[in-house]
């Protein structure tokens, strides 16, 4: 990944993702738990994020919908 592509990462909430690939904020949470959705925690674990670029890697891996429409809003 190159620097620029870096900077245009964007980090998404799991209830960004929820909404993206229509399902609860669970499932994300599962997601990141037992099937390698790569997460980050920030404000001492309160908040789970998620990199636009892992999103895409996961969604391909395992072929989840995401309505990529959803970032243009």
């Amino acid at each position: 990944m190159t620097n620029t592509r870096r900077e245009k990462d964007r980090v998404l909430s799991v209830n960004d993702l929820a909404q993206m690939c229509r399902v609860s904020n669970e499932t994300i949470r599962r997601w990141i738990r037992k099937h390698g959705l790569k997460a980050y925690n920030t404000t001492g674990g309160l908040a789970i994020k998620i990199l636009e670029s892992d999103l895409r890697r996961f969604s391909e891996e395992l072929n989840v919908f995401v309505d990529w429409d959803y970032l243009n809003e």
